[in-house]
């Protein structure tokens, strides 16, 4: 899926649904892209498991933070789409190697 707005939900909660919240709207000519997956899982399965097996990575939330804050839709976070802001460069593999 694409998407512009770094700051707008791409994926609709349950609490979303039941409080009546509209589900996101995708953006086809967004600038970014995003990848959302749908598991069904059975009982002691985690997604979290299968999300590692899946992309071969590590998905501590301590890497996982990494990766975001490394990641080009970092700019446009908190801003209107046409203005950008600095954001300094980040090493994700030096913030991951400190764990």
């Amino acid at each position: 899926m694409r998407y512009t707005d770094p700051d707008v939900s791409l994926a609709q909660s349950d609490e979303d649904k039941l409080l009546g919240f509209d589900p996101p709207v995708i953006d086809k000519d967004g600038k970014f892209i995003a990848l959302q997956v749908r598991l069904t899982l059975g009982t002691a399965s985690y997604a979290t498991m299968a999300l590692r097996e899946i992309t071969k990575t590590d998905t501590s939330s301590h890497y996982q933070m990494g990766l975001t804050i490394a990641s080009e839709d970092q700019e446009y976070r908190g801003t209107e789409q046409s203005v950008l802001v600095s954001v300094p460069e980040v090493d994700v593999d030096t913030i991951c190697s400190s764990v």
